[in-house]
């Protein structure tokens, strides 16, 4: 898997908000109210280190007024948690297809300690009051992803106010598999072969010595 420094992927939503609206809200100067929410579901469940998952996150906006249209270029935003990386790699990275928003890898510069920050945003466009928009995407958990690790989603838009900043953040666990049930190597069928005549070998020279 790569370990890029930056990657944007996906698709950006048309806007539904006209720029008449838009212009009437700068013109009177006020700060839309919304009450934004964010929740995730992902599968499998438990994750397999090494393999694919897809999450599912939705952004609701229980209004009263539009989230995010107040600027044409403004876009509602879902950050999520960081996560330091030192001598491992994050979790997992977000690969495409992603539908229904774009998304966004940060990642920062150098910390004191020698580590770095990194995490991922994804941008939707425009909420009606009482609408919702699902992003669906891929994430590649890392092959050294194997105990459970907690991650976390805000969403933030900077033009309105959002009036119940209780349900802005979704925490969330992603649940490992038991160590029982991860693969364990097996040989195969000519290493097994080569490995009975070694044994074979050493038993007759045992008894020959003996």
């Amino acid at each position: 898997m790569s370990f890029a420094r930056s990657v944007r992927t996906g698709a950006l939503v048309v806007a539904t908000c006209t720029i008449g609206a838009q212009t009437m809200q700068a013109i009177a100067g006020a700060r839309p109210q919304v009450d934004l929410s964010v929740s995730v579901t992902t599968t499998p469940e438990p994750f397999v280190p090494g393999g694919i998952g897809s999450v599912t996150m939705t952004v609701y906006n229980a209004g009263p007024d539009t989230a995010g249209a107040t600027v044409p270029s403004e876009s509602i935003s879902v950050i999520e948690d960081d996560f330091i990386v030192t001598t491992q790699p994050p979790p997992y990275e977000v690969r495409p297809p992603v539908a229904g928003c774009w998304a966004e890898r940060v990642e920062s510069d150098w910390l004191p300690d020698g580590s770095i920050r990194v995490n991922f945003v994804f941008h939707f466009a425009a909420i009606p009051a009482g609408a919702s928009r699902v992003c669906i995407y891929n994430v590649e958990f890392y092959s050294s992803t194997r105990s459970n690790f907690s991650t976390g989603w805000l969403v933030h838009t900077a033009n309105d106010d959002d009036i119940n900043s209780d349900n802005d953040h979704f925490d969330y666990t992603f649940v490992a598999p038991s160590q029982a049930s991860i693969p364990v190597p097996t040989l195969s069928a000519i290493s097994l072969l080569i490995l009975s005549v070694g044994l074979l070998f050493a038993a007759a020279k045992t008894a020959v010595e003996d």
